[in-house]
């Protein structure tokens, strides 16, 4: 804000003077710096700005001024020249340009943890259901064997009934295996 380059070019000439100096003297006062400056400084323990902040710090500054005997006169800006508005507006542009690009990085960051939750829920079924076929795999082999011999069986049978070869048909180890 203000004049870049302002405060060198008046340092030759400037100095620096105590409040108390300017007793009986009239002051000039930028509202505008100090309703900035209230604003961005007085904040709560959240970092909240605090309600009518700028009308609290004008009272403080104003009651200190006329303590020491000092009469402000306040000086409002008036309008925003077109140069500044720009300047305003290409500030606005920037801003909302970081906010999307923020809100996008954690759009992505968000996704990214959620699939490696997903793979981690993922991987933790997979290992379960493998100890389960592992702690299962000879029940489950014994039952196949068993399912193979009635299919077997039923194949054989004739229209009686009856196996007709009269016995159960032999097993073939490879197609259990390939069952396994």
């Amino acid at each position: 804000m203000g004049v870049h380059g302002l405060w060198g070019l008046l340092a030759p000439v400037g100095r620096r003077v105590s409040v108390e100096t300017l007793a009986g003297k009239r002051l000039a006062v930028d509202a505008s710096i100090w309703m900035v400056q209230f604003m961005r400084a007085m904040r709560d323990d959240k970092g909240d700005m605090i309600r009518d902040a700028h009308i609290l710090g004008f009272l403080r500054r104003i009651c200190k001024l006329l303590f020491l005997r000092a009469r402000p006169v306040f000086v409002f800006d008036g309008a925003t020249p077109a140069l500044k508005r720009r300047t305003l507006a290409a500030r606005r542009r920037h801003r909302d340009a970081a906010q999307a690009k923020v809100r996008k990085t954690a759009e992505k960051l968000l996704i990214s943890h959620l699939k490696a939750s997903r793979l981690e829920e993922l991987a933790a079924q997979i290992k379960s259901d493998r100890a389960k076929h592992d702690a299962k795999g000879k029940q489950v082999e014994s039952t196949r064997v068993e399912e193979t011999e009635i299919t077997n069986g039923d194949q054989n049978r004739n229209d009686d009934g009856e196996n007709s070869r009269g016995t159960v048909a032999p097993i073939n180890q490879e197609k259990l295996d390939e069952l396994g």
